[in-house]
């Protein structure tokens, strides 16, 4: 009786206030689209290498920015039906559709950050 009341006060709290905690910290999801938008960043004090050459100069790069939606996918890259469909996650990286990513939800936050392609 005792055991089961500290179980059903400990989830109680967690569920109010600590949900992130259930949720994974990183997910896998698939690109179900890629839109390159028309805002763009800039990569300064690159440094260009000729492999030929060997010589090498400075440089910079200009951008743009992608938009992606993505589908939560289980631990095997299988599409994981109790996630919603993301919409709507920025990202400097350029992706293609179906690619396989590592994404973080920050403190249970459904506004992922997408880390890298993966390969499983």
């Amino acid at each position: 009786m005792l055991e089961q009341m500290i179980e059903s006060v400990i989830n109680k709290t967690l569920a109010t206030s600590y949900p992130h905690l259930k949720l994974p910290i990183v997910v896998y999801a698939t690109v179900v689209s890629v839109r390159e938008l028309p805002d763009t960043f800039e990569d300064k004090e690159l440094v260009i290498c000729n492999g030929e050459t060997g010589s090498s100069y400075r440089g910079h790069i200009v951008a743009h920015w992608y938009e992606y939606i993505l589908s939560v996918a289980d631990r095997f890259g299988n599409p994981d039906e109790s996630f919603p469909t993301i919409p709507g996650v920025r990202s400097k990286l350029q992706l293609e559709d179906k690619a396989l990513v590592a994404v973080a939800l920050a403190y249970g936050d459904i506004a992922p950050a997408i880390i890298g392609e993966v390969l499983l």
